[in-house]
Order: structure tokens, then C-alpha cells, then sequence
């Protein structure tokens, strides 16, 4: 089944962000291109809805336009598009599918703990678990701004941030994996 949002109530990527909850495992698709590099704070906002639809199963099917500022191995474990609006953008969008693989970058979590699976292309494979400090983890994936994450020790930024977990724009922040709400089927695929 595909969910055509053509006009209200999401005609855009951001138009989307509220609802992802209620399209779990639902296919998608979007009537307009999503326009990527007209700054890293929108590209940042924009990855955003990405990870949290690659969180809710998803099946998006979107057009990119532009290019995102932040490098192509921060957000290729996310659902890629299916085409771009112009030759450049079509190579892009390209690359991102060839790379994307369901499972390649998410985090779970427990009772005080969040483990972290990374086998994206282009380094090591490599699994975490955070148990001291799982709770500012969680609110720094949760949070859009710093100021909405409360009060984290810089040194921890600069560490998750040098482990490729998050990106940051000014006071802007991302977690890069996606929470694994779906485990797919067969569980062995990941």
C-alpha cells in the first residue's frame, strides 16, 4: 500500500515529521523534491525526519534536489531517495542508494544502557554499549538543540561527535543512528 501525500496533510519532508508515528511500515510518497544544501542547519533538520522515518519503517519514496552539506557517509544507513531533479542530483542519489542498507547504523536501548551497531561502508564495523551516560545519550537523540538536551558536558559532544554518532550545527544537534523500533525480518539481515 502507498500513501500518496499530494496535497495536505504532508506535502513536504517537514509537513511528514509529525506523522511517522502512524505510517510505521507504510510506504510513502512524497509529491515534492526535498531540497537539500541550502544551509547545514536546514540539511541537519532535514536528516532529522529521515532518521526517525528509517526509525518507523518507513518506505519513503522522495526526489532529492541539491546536495546535503554534511559528507554522503553521515546519513547513508537512511532511507535514500528514489531519483534526483537534475543530472547532479541523480548521481547523488545514486550513490546514497548503493550505499543504504537497512540496519547498516542504529541504537537500542534498556534498562540504563543503549547499544549502537555501525557497519556502514567506509570504516570498521563496530558495536557499543553505553551504560554510563545511556541517559544523556537519549536525550541528545531525543533533542533538536543542545538547550533542549539540558546540560552536557562538552567533552562528551566532542567524543560522540569524533565516534561519528552525532552532528552538530552551532547549537544544533543530531544523533545519527535510528532508533531500531523494527527488527526486520529475517532477524539475521542486520
Amino acid at each position: 500500500m502507498t500513501t500518496a501525500l499530494s496535497a495536505a496533510p504532508a506535502p513536504t519532508l517537514a509537513g511528514l515529521a509529525g506523522l511517522l508515528p502512524s505510517l510505521s511500515l507504510r510506504a510513502v510518497e512524497l509529491a515534492e523534491p526535498v531540497v537539500f544544501g541550502t544551509s547545514p542547519r536546514e540539511d541537519l533538520q532535514l536528516l532529522r525526519i529521515l532518521r526517525d522515518a528509517t526509525s518507523h519503517g518507513v518506505r519513503l519514496h522522495w526526489t532529492l534536489a541539491g546536495r546535503p552539506c554534511h559528507p554522503l557517509r553521515t546519513h547513508t544507513h537512511l532511507v535514500p531517495p528514489v531519483r534526483g531533479t537534475s543530472e547532479a542530483s541523480a548521481a547523488y542519489a545514486a550513490s546514497w542508494t548503493a550505499a543504504y542498507r537497512y540496519g547498516a547504523f542504529y541504537y537500542r536501548h534498556g534498562p540504563g544502557f543503549v547499544t549502537i551497531k555501525d557497519v556502514r561502508d567506509g570504516a570498521s564495523a563496530s558495536r557499543m554499549v553505553i551504560d554510563e551516560g545511556a541517559d544523556v545519550f537519549e536525550a541528545l537523540a531525543a533533542a533538536h538543540t543542545l538547550a533542549e538536551a539540558g546540560p552536557v558536558d562538552p567533552a562528551i559532544l566532542d567524543v560522540a561527535a569524533e565516534a561519528g554518532l552525532l552532528l552538530r550545527t552551532g547549537d544544533d544537534v543530531l544523533v545519527l543512528p535510528y532508533r531500531m523500533r523494527h527488527w526486520p525480518v529475517p532477524y539475521s539481515s542486520i
